[in-house]
C-alpha cells in the first residue's frame, strides 16, 4: 500500500487536527493556560500546530507498521493503544525536557496531565482507527500480464 494512501492521509490530517482541538480545549478554554504564555500566542498556535501535524503523521506510521499490525488486528483497539502509548511517550519526554504550563510542576499535576496526554493521543488513535474501518482502498493488482 502506498504511503499517501487515502486512508493515510485522511487520518493523518483530521487525526492532528482533532488533537490540536482537544489540547487547545484543554489548556486554552479549561485551564486558561494559553493566557498567561510569556510569548505571542501566534507562536504558540504555530508550533502546537506543527507538533501535532508531526505527531498524527507519527501516529499513523506507527498504527500501520507491520509489527503493530501482527499485534492488533481490530482497527479501533489498535488506535486506542497506539495513541495512549504515544500519548504517555510524549508527556514523559515533555517532563524530561522541562516543557510545562505549569511554573512548579507537582505530582498531583503529572498526575493530572499524565491521564489528560493519554487520553488526547487516544483520540487520534481512536480516529484514525475509524478511518481505517471505513475508508476501502483495493489491493492494487499488477496489471502488467494483462497487456501481453
Amino acid at each position: 500500500m502506498p504511503v499517501l494512501s487515502k486512508r493515510f492521509l485522511l487520518s493523518w490530517i483530521f487525526s492532528s487536527l482533532l488533537m490540536f482541538g482537544i489540547s487547545y480545549t484543554w489548556h486554552g478554554i479549561f485551564l486558561n493556560d494559553v493566557r498567561n504564555l510569556n510569548y505571542h500566542i501566534s507562536i504558540y498556535l504555530i508550533s502546537s500546530s506543527i507538533v501535532y501535524l508531526i505527531t498524527g503523521f507519527a501516529l499513523v506510521k506507527i498504527f500501520s507498521s507491520l509489527f503493530i499490525i501482527q499485534m492488533f488486528r481490530n482497527f479501533i483497539v489498535r488506535g486506542l493503544v497506539c495513541g495512549a502509548a504515544l500519548g504517555l511517550i510524549m508527556y514523559m519526554s515533555a517532563l524530561v525536557l522541562g516543557i510545562s504550563f505549569t511554573k512548579n510542576t507537582s505530582m498531583s499535576s503529572i498526575l493530572i496531565d499524565v491521564p489528560w496526554q493519554i487520553f488526547e493521543q487516544a483520540m487520534g488513535g481512536l480516529l484514525i482507527g475509524t478511518f481505517y474501518s471505513f475508508i476501502y482502498e483495493p489491493i492494487p493488482i499488477n496489471r502488467s500480464r494483462d497487456q501481453v
